[in-house]
């Protein structure tokens, strides 16, 4: 299909890009995820992330150049290795502002809040294009944040599935409060959060800023921003409210487990479940 990249602007063949990185979806499916489900429509299996036609042959490989050095360097030594010190370059910038900008991208072509009040979004989007074709560095929204989850060890909610959430889910969408006044953009894939705050105040914390030369992301980090941890437990929330698994989807599910058990259970999948039951237990008393 013929088209222009909205990386370049040239007319050229345009591929089905990912909104969310690939790998991600195939390190999880051979965790434990082999059939994805999202919250929006559980009973419907999701075999890849969404793909759009966004890019030609040249903005791919100038992506997936960034995408193979984030897994090399930080993806699966943390996940693998439990790697906890982390020397990156101005890669990990690149590679964060190409995912937050896809997902800009997808959040403008299919608007979930008032367009009006998010036209800014455009200025943004032609900055992070200038940073990404011209390593120009963008003045104005510069803010880059990431967090590495783990296994959560307590909380005091009642929540379902708040370790699948932070261990597990792969989630990305536009950050705006009631009155606008705080406009980011956010994704997460598995352990790894990444998000900018585009207006209003950046996100406090430790350990938790993406510098654009080289530096180090060191561990353990902590976020001080209560704005910040509202959103993240809304996300949750989001899903233990969404729809139910049918009768007819939780059987198959059951059956698929029962196949390879023992198995299973092993998995970072099978892990977060029984630690997400082991939890809401020891919440009820």
């Amino acid at each position: 299909m013929k088209g222009k990249c909205r990386l370049y602007g040239i007319e050229t063949e345009l591929k089905k890009s990912h909104i969310v990185p690939k790998f991600a979806f195939d390190y999880m499916k051979k965790t434990g995820g082999r059939f994805l489900r999202g919250y929006e429509n559980p009973n419907k299996r999701i075999q890849d992330g969404i793909k759009k036609r966004l890019l030609g042959e040249k903005a791919e490989q100038e992506f997936s150049k960034r995408e193979r050095w984030f897994t090399n360097n930080i993806f699966f030594p943390y996940l693998t290795k439990n790697q906890q010190k982390f020397n990156y370059d101005e890669n990990f910038a690149y590679f964060i502002i190409s995912v937050l900008w896809r997902v800009i991208l997808d959040h403008l072509d299919n608007p979930l809040s008032d367009p009006k009040k998010l036209n800014f979004l455009y200025e943004v989007v032609d900055e992070w294009r200038e940073f990404l074709t011209e390593s120009k560095y963008p003045r104005n929204y510069n803010d880059l944040n990431v967090m590495l989850t783990d296994r959560l060890s307590s909380h005091t909610t009642n929540f379902q599935n708040a370790d699948l959430y932070m261990s597990r889910y792969i989630d990305a969408t536009i950050i705006v409060n009631d009155d606008y006044s705080t406009v980011g953009v956010y994704v997460k894939f598995l352990r790894f959060m990444f998000w900018s705050i585009l207006k209003g105040k950046p996100t406090e914390g430790e350990n938790i800023k993406v510098q654009f030369n080289p530096s180090v992301l060191n561990l353990p980090q902590v976020v001080k921003d209560n704005y910040f941890g509202g959103f993240i437990f809304n996300r949750i929330k989001l899903i233990d409210n969404g729809p139910e698994v049918s009768e007819a989807q939780q059987r198959k599910i059951a059956e698929e487990i029962i196949k390879n058990e023992n198995s299973f259970w092993n998995t970072d999948a099978g892990k977060s479940m029984l630690n997400d039951y082991k939890l809401r237990k020891e919440a009820s008393g």
